[in-house]
């Protein structure tokens, strides 16, 4: 893929980005889900403790079942904030890929990608199908930085057209041998009808043009 100045991106930050967009995608949907399901929770609990309040009072046993409730609420709703928290952060991450910040998005994912196993298993497997594809990155980055690589784009060396060899200078072509002296004039080619050229180590009579003797 070419971006507007021609740089050919690598493969591998175009998956790193679709997996990013993926994570913020379900980390919104989600976050929204929690938090309202959270919301409704809360209420519930609340509305269950004004029963007890009104009917039982605060004994033991209802105080201890409401606090046991609010556990799962308080979970739902930290975890609401967490989703929203990766949605912001994966735009950062994103940001980072784009100007080729690649270590510092491994690590800003790294951690992300801890936390969404812990709230998230479906996030946390995302974020580490991107983890995985930094080192890609950070090595091409690096041997691009030495000079052992050509940039992304650049056509690599076995592809580049060979240079090509030198004509060979012409060489003159020897004068045709004279026949010997009061020899008769040199005969022409029976098949194409040129003049022959006299051959002295043969003592015959040659046409080029036909290849033959006369």
């Amino acid at each position: 893929m070419l971006n507007a100045m021609g740089y050919q991106e690598p493969a591998e930050a175009q998956s790193i980005r679709s997996m990013l967009h993926i994570a913020r995608l379900l980390a919104l949907i989600f976050g929204i889900l929690l938090l309202i399901g959270g919301i409704a929770y809360v209420a519930w609990i609340a509305y269950l403790a004004s029963i007890c309040a009104t009917y039982i009072g605060f004994d033991p046993y209802c105080g201890g079942a409401i606090a046991g409730a609010l556990i799962p609420a308080i979970y739902l709703a930290i975890a609401g904030v967490f989703l929203f928290l990766v949605w912001t952060q994966t735009k950062q991450i994103e940001a980072k890929v784009n100007s080729h910040q690649y270590e510092a998005a491994k690590s800003q994912t790294l951690l992300w990608m801890i936390l969404g196993f812990i709230f998230g298993i479906i996030l946390g497997v995302i974020l580490l199908i991107a983890y995985l594809k930094f080192d890609p990155l950070i090595n091409q980055s690096r041997a691009m930085a030495s000079g052992q690589m050509p940039p992304p784009g650049a056509p690599p060396a076995w592809g580049a057209p060979p240079a090509p060899a030198p004509a060979p200078a012409p060489t003159a072509a020897a004068p045709p041998a004279a026949p010997p002296p009061g020899a008769q004039a040199a005969p022409f080619c029976g098949t194409c009808g040129k003049p022959t050229t006299y051959v002295p180590q043969y003592g015959r009579y040659y046409c080029y043009d036909c290849k033959q003797y006369v």
